[in-house]
Parts: structure tokens; sequence; C-alpha cells
């Protein structure tokens, strides 16, 4: 993935200050990655035996990596469309509240006998003060409810992504490490590299209706 990449770019560029500051994890996998790129120049003679084979290896861990993430992403994603198409009722409801308060005001202001006019506006305000305490509640409750419904949300797809995101460096470092035993002279590398890792499902959110 470029976020590994990226992270051993920036551990040989900035030396030991930004290596430390990186999750254990990622110090691993950058560490046998910078070893693994040390071994191949050093062996370059055993780049045709070894890099053929754990290069696949890799790339499919790669491959994997990119679509159980974007899977998180996109459960993610339609479960925010889901929330707003269920508060799209009440959305509707306070709108209408909204301008049927104001066409009221608005119709006052057309009268022109002045007895009228404020007799209007008298009536016009006291029934918008019971309208605006119901569009006030349907406001309060629907907002807290997208609160919390937006907060599972988004514990589910940092849960998700975070668990895609460590089987993937777990994986990859074991296939470097691989990788660079046998650029170093180690056992024969195996005919193809199998991985018998598998990628955490992204949790299913719960359907919830307001």
């Amino acid at each position: 993935m470029w976020a590994i990449t990226f992270i051993v770019l920036a551990v040989a560029s900035q030396g030991a200050l930004s290596f430390n500051a990186l999750p254990l994890a990622h110090r691993q996998l950058a560490n046998i990655m910078l070893k693994t790129s040390v071994s191949m120049n050093e062996h370059p003679e055993r780049n045709v035996l070894c890099f053929p084979i754990y290069s696949q290896g890799i790339a499919e861990a790669n491959e994997r990596y990119e679509e159980t993430y974007n899977e998180c992403l996109d459960i993610a994603l339609n479960a925010e469309k889901t929330v707003e198409s269920e508060v799209a009722k009440d959305r509707s409801n306070v709108y209408q509240q909204g301008e049927d308060i104001c066409s009221s005001f608005q119709g006052c202001s057309k009268i022109e006998s002045s007895a009228d006019y404020f007799q209007c506006y008298h009536n016009a305000a006291g029934s918008s003060l019971t309208n605006s305490l119901e569009m006030q509640t349907l406001a309060k409750s629907t907002m807290q409810y997208i609160q919390l419904r937006y907060q599972t949300i988004e514990y589910d797809k940092n849960y998700c992504t975070n668990k895609s995101t460590d089987t993937y460096i777990k994986e990859s470092t074991n296939l470097y490490s691989q990788l660079e035993q046998c650029l170093a002279g180690g056992a024969p590398p195996p005919s193809t590299t199998t991985s018998i890792t598998t990628f955490p499902t992204p949790p299913q959110p719960e359907s919830e209706f307001h």
C-alpha cells in the first residue's frame, strides 16, 4: 500500500526520531522492508530466485488490503445514506412548519385595516409559539438521533479500517521477512507463496429506524 511506502521513505529520510514515532507494528514492517532493500543490493544474484515468488504474495496482500479497506469505507458511506433516508420525513416536516409560520406573518403584512392588521399578527404570534415549540422538539430529537447514529458509524468504520490495516501489516511483515531471509541466502523460496491470513469482514451496521 502507498501508505507503507511513505512510511519507509519517511524513515529513510528523517532517521531514528521519525522511526520511533511510528506505531510498533509499522516500525516492524518498515524495518524489515529496509532490511529487504539492503539484502537486494548486497545479493543481486538471488533477486531472480527470490523476488518473483514473494513479490506476487506481497502484491496480493496489497490488493486484499485495498479491497477490505475500501469496503469498510463503502459500508460507512451507505450507513450514512441510510440515516439521511430515515430522517427525510422529519426534515420535510420541520421545513413545512417553518414555512407555515413565515406564511402566517406574511399574510398579515398585506392587511390594510390597522385593527385587522394587529389582530392578525397577534393571532399569528400565538399560533407560532405552539408551532415553534413543536418544531424545536422535533428538530432536537432528530438531531440527537443523527449524532448518535453517526458516532456509531464512525466507530464501526475506524474499527474496521484499523483491523484491516493491522492484518495487512502482520501479513506483509511476514512476507517481507521471508523475502529478506531468502535474499540473504537462507532457505530457498517455496514454489508459490500462499497466505493463510484472512482479512476481517467489515461490520454490517444494524438497521435502526427513527
